[in-house]
């Protein structure tokens, strides 16, 4: 029989579509399956006296109970651990399988398979794995999950069910289900439809969990993938027939990896395409020959990560292994050849002080990128780094009950209060952007703004809303400061 699969994006849907999410999707449709999304973005605009939690648990259960899902599946984060948890148990009342997967499932499977309510973890990529397990359900639950896919036996013991193997002919995966999402999902500001074109990033930031899964896929095929350039230039052209997608931002991790791949895409790409694109990469892995290439081909904005303007903070605590001059040079080279710049940042690093958060803020303001975000570290589990803050007893609550990485603080720092680090975080653009002279005046709007927004939740309804209004405020006067506005001309 066919089965009815909801899928839980348990995040807001700016820009960027979950592709890993369509892409499982479109793998279940391929054996006969129905499938939906559910996500959070329609619960963006808060509520003064109803919790944004209470609202999408009451979104959710409406669906639940219209849609009756055989079949529940989670894309599960860190920043989202307890809604999901929550949305989790209100599929499992109504009598739906729950199978919990994404990042966390991989990194934590026995952790994720210790929720009461989660019935199957899959612990790898979910294209290959996600219709056996159907299939499984299908014949009854008779014999064992496929492999990847863990669960708890009759006695409720964890069942370690192996590893699956990464996917190795990426071209063999159906398109992303893009008919799960609406179409102006695919016309999206600045960035038009996300395309991913290859999978894996090779290298071990301390901060990033890649080192982690490459060492659990060690022995499991090649982390790095491509997909062919045909492949990549056909979905492009289904887009553009079917949705009208005005721009592409192409989702690699560093699109720039593969030099001579790149090179070709160029070549092909004006008359095959012929849109703006928008590429992401690393600063050593961005030259002349590749911004010239890029800049020809119709790119139109470049996707930085400076990570911190201390050199010791950068490659010694975070592992970049990038020099000053190679960040120069790569912002350097993608404003000559008429691009726009976005640069990365993160503080509140393992070793921050005020001197090193500074030396980011002056290192923006001599790149002058036209789009800057500043983030707070966060030890992610899995990471190096997170694992290092852990053993050192540095981290301040329980990582899994944060819910983004922009205005919570979840390290102490010797020397740094948490509030100064959410008011540097909040005021970073104008620090860069405004001219010294007025400095004064933006730290005493910096020390206002860390007074009313503390770093942890709090757990009042009201008091919450009143939080999330103040730093909403504070982000949308970004767009009045000086200097560019991010624009993508899409003819």
């Amino acid at each position: 029989m066919r089965m009815k699969v909801l899928f839980v994006y348990p995040g807001y849907i700016v820009r960027e579509v979950p592709l890993n999410l369509l892409y499982v999707s479109a793998c279940a449709r391929a054996r006969g399956h129905e499938c939906r999304l559910f996500h959070f973005s329609e619960f963006r605009v808060p509520e003064w006296f109803r919790s944004t939690g209470d609202r999408i648990a009451e979104r959710f259960g409406t669906i639940l109970d219209e849609y009756r899902p055989d079949v529940v599946g989670f894309s599960v984060m860190v920043q989202d651990y307890q809604v999901t948890k929550r949305l989790t148990s209100l599929a499992k009342k109504r009598g739906a399988t729950v199978i919990w997967g994404g990042i966390e499932a991989i990194l934590e499977p026995l952790r994720c398979l210790s929720e009461p309510d989660v019935d199957f973890v899959c612990t790898g990529e979910g294209e290959a794995v996600f219709p056996e397990f159907l299939a499984f359900l299908q014949n009854g639950r008779t014999g064992s999950p496929p492999r990847g896919i863990w669960y708890r036996d009759e006695a409720g013991k964890p069942i370690d069910n192996g590893r699956p193997d990464l996917i190795a002919d990426l071209d063999a995966l159906p398109f992303p289900d893009r008919e799960l999402l609406p179409a102006r999902y695919y016309r999206a500001e600045l960035t038009g439809a996300n395309v991913m074109t290859a999978r894996g990033c090779p290298f071990p930031c301390t901060f990033c969990q890649n080192q982690r899964l490459m060492d659990i896929f060690r022995g499991h095929g090649s982390f790095v993938r491509y997909r062919s350039l045909e492949s990549v230039l056909q979905e492009m052209e289904w887009l553009v027939k079917t949705y009208d997608s005005p721009c592409f931002y192409m989702s690699d991790e560093i699109f720039t990896l593969n030099r001579a791949r790149v090179l070709e895409f160029c070549r092909v790409y004006p008359s095959r395409i012929g849109r703006p694109f928008l590429v992401q990469t690393r600063v050593d892995r961005m030259d002349e020959e590749l911004a010239e290439a890029v800049s020809r081909a119709g790119c139109v904005l470049v996707n930085l990560a400076i990570e911190s303007g201390n050199d010791e903070i950068r490659c010694q605590v975070l592992g970049k292994g990038t020099s000053r001059e190679q960040i120069e040079k790569a912002f350097r080279v993608v404003h000559e050849h008429g691009m726009m710049s976005s640069s990365f940042n993160m503080i509140g690093v393992p070793g921050e002080t005020l001197a090193s958060i500074w030396d980011t803020i002056e290192v923006n303001r001599k790149l002058k990128p036209d789009r800057i975000l500043c983030s707070i570290f966060m030890p992610l589990p899995g990471t190096e780094l997170g694992e290092s803050c852990r053993a050192k007893g540095m981290t301040r609550g329980n990582v899994y009950e944060t819910t983004n990485y922009y205005s919570q603080v979840t390290v102490d720092l010797p020397g740094i209060r948490p509030r100064t680090l959410i008011g540097y975080q909040g005021f970073f653009d104008w620090f860069v952007l405004l001219p010294r002279w007025l400095h004064p005046a933006v730290h005493a709007l910096r020390i206002l703004y860390q007074l009313a927004v503390p770093p942890d939740l709090p757990r009042h309804t009201p008091l919450r809303k009143a939080r999330e209004i103040v730093v909403e405020f504070v982000y949308q006067s970004k767009r009045f400061l000086p200097g560019k506005r991010l624009k993508v001309k899409t003819r």
